[in-house]
């Protein structure tokens, strides 16, 4: 006795297929996205905190804001990336390719390095680093500071 298998004609009725599989990368997709936005907010405030720029209501605010903006848009990108592959399945190999997938972990690493970096700026300003760091900053900024 042969189990008969029913294969897919297009590509949405790929999607339904695997409909269960799509929802558990989609899920994980929002978490990840989620704990990793938490992260780096929690990394980027953690400075101002501890030098009493921001309170730790406003600290816990920041950590909570991003978690439920990661929280809303990972999903809905997700859900247009699928809608938009199972419409045009031709997107996959473009997608797919090395460079373009070079460029969005290029994209996800400046997005992560650069509130960092703002942090560690803003902390050199206010001295954090001694004095002679933030004369030193200021000369390179030809004397001048940021607004």
């Amino acid at each position: 006795m042969t189990a008969s298998v029913t294969l897919p004609h297009n590509a949405v009725d790929s999607i339904i297929c695997n409909s269960g599989t799509i929802a558990k990368l989609g899920i994980t997709a929002t978490g990840t996205a989620i704990l990793t936005q938490v992260i780096v907010t929690a990394i980027s405030y953690s400075l101002d905190l501890y030098r009493g720029d921001i309170t730790v209501e406003e600290y816990k605010n920041l950590i909570v804001e991003a978690a439920k903006a990661a929280g809303i848009a990972t999903p809905i990108v997700f859900l247009i990336l699928v809608a938009v592959l199972a419409l045009f399945p031709e997107f996959t190999v473009i997608l797919s390719a090395p460079v373009v997938i070079a460029g969005f972990n290029s994209l996800f690493g400046i997005s992560i390095a650069m509130p960092i970096i703002q942090s560690l700026l803003r902390h050199v300003q206010a001295g954090g680093f001694g004095e002679e760091t933030a004369e030193a900053y200021r000369n390179v900024l030809g004397g001048s500071t940021p607004a």
